[in-house]
């Protein structure tokens, strides 16, 4: 029994490592800003529409005054009204 518990553990730590070095990592506050870890690059940007590359997906915000806050080589924070948070598959 134990053993079975161990393993299926293993199993879920190795899953998770694999998921967080291929997709992106985002943090809501409300619908009033999302930070975005793990993005590749910038596909579109307006006031109502952001697409983001993300690797293996491309993520898409909508809404209104949208803003990018902050932007590194590690993270980027769009702000303003969120309405639409939509995950693509490249």
């Amino acid at each position: 029994m134990v053993h079975q518990w161990k393993q299926r553990l293993a199993s879920l730590s190795a899953f998770g490592s694999e998921a967080e070095l291929s997709a992106p990592r985002v943090e809501l506050c409300a619908n009033k800003q999302a930070v975005i870890e793990g993005c590749a690059g910038i596909v579109e940007y307006s006031e109502t529409h952001v697409r983001l590359n993300c690797k293996t997906i491309v993520l898409e915000l909508e809404g209104f005054e949208l803003c990018l806050d902050h932007l590194s080589s590690s993270q980027l924070c769009v702000s303003g009204q969120l309405t639409l948070l939509r995950f693509l598959q490249v």
